[in-house]
């Protein structure tokens, strides 16, 4: 289905002009509808790369992503209400970054239930716009974010392989350039059938970035690329990070410096948990979104959800 890779391009000046006025002004409104960031250079050099330099094909794909996007998140962003049954499943959360600041997210894999395909396929656009919205607060960001799907416990109930094809066409059709690394940790054998059934999906250049991991080579892949203080103990042996949850992620987002404790409708704390604040009684909002890589400001912590094996729910524990 697809080609071989080839090397890296490197887009111009002109070819991103020439770009930006191929689309136009109505995909730059459609994209900032859809809660992008419209026609900005970033945009547009992310876009050329992925098609290879080809400047004709780029904005005929970044044009029918425009109208995509307009059309499937029409107010801007996926809201926690459209895919409440997804995150009380529990199971896909953001820790913090990569030493380059490349936001992570990890996936609880044998917690995910199929239920309704098209909370499924919201959920999988929440997650990702989640990490760019991480990326985009954490200075020096180069536009890529990666992943652990911890296949650990995987069972035939688990398996979904609507979602997971659609997570495959999202990250090659509307997240172009986004993916800088995928780590599959201790797949069972069952898990092997479902990936031989996506391979042809897949991308040459987006399997390159596939990595299965094992337990026993844990420590060593996942310390080359992460500080321990990010990955959760449940993860690596060692690991010392925090589970914060994507929904938990996004709040402390959007409320940026100077928002206050609340939940994402704007309720007050969800009974059960612990709304996040700094021991020493400073407020989350009072702390910028850049120092959220790694849940630490100076010597000061903040509460935030450490994942209970045995529990439905996270439990909320005080560091």
């Amino acid at each position: 289905m697809f080609g071989k890779s080839s090397p890296p391009v490197v887009a111009t000046a002109a070819q991103l002009e020439e770009l930006r006025r191929k689309c136009g002004p109505e995909a730059d409104a459609q994209l900032r509808a859809g809660g992008e960031w419209g026609l900005d250079e970033a945009t547009l050099r992310r876009w050329l790369v992925a098609r290879k330099g080809d400047v004709k094909a780029a904005a005929r794909d970044l044009t029918a992503h425009a109208a995509w996007r307009a059309k499937a998140v029409p107010r801007g962003r996926i809201y926690e209400d459209e895919i409440r049954s997804e995150l009380e499943q529990n199971k896909v959360f953001y820790p913090g970054c990569d030493k380059q600041g490349r936001p992570l997210m990890v996936v609880v894999a044998s917690r995910h239930a199929v239920q309704d395909p098209e909370a499924s396929r919201r959920a999988v656009i929440y997650n990702l716009d989640c990490g760019g919205r991480m990326g985009m607060a954490t200075p020096g960001w180069d536009g890529r974010t990666c992943s652990i799907f911890d296949l650990r416990g995987l069972k035939a109930a688990n398996l979904d392989f609507a979602t997971s094809r659609h997570i495959f066409d999202l990250l090659q059709n509307h997240y172009p350039e986004r993916l800088h690394k995928v780590w599959l940790l201790g797949a069972p054998l069952i898990f092997y059938g479902l990936w031989k059934m996506l391979l042809p999906f897949i991308d040459p250049v987006t399997r390159e970035k596939i990595s299965f991991v094992y337990d026993k080579d844990a420590v060593a892949d996942f310390s080359a690329a992460f500080d321990l203080d990010v990955l959760p103990p449940e993860i690596v042996p060692g690991g010392t990070g925090r589970w914060i949850r994507v929904d938990e992620r996004m709040r402390m987002l959007l409320e940026g410096p100077q928002g206050q404790a609340v939940t994402p409708q704007g309720q007050g704390p969800v009974a059960g948990e612990a709304p996040c604040k700094v021991t020493g009684g400073s407020a989350l909002g009072a702390l910028t979104v850049a120092e959220m890589k790694v849940g630490i400001v100076g010597k000061e912590e903040w509460r935030e959800q450490r994942l209970d094996e045995s529990a439905a729910v996270p439990v909320t524990v005080v560091a």
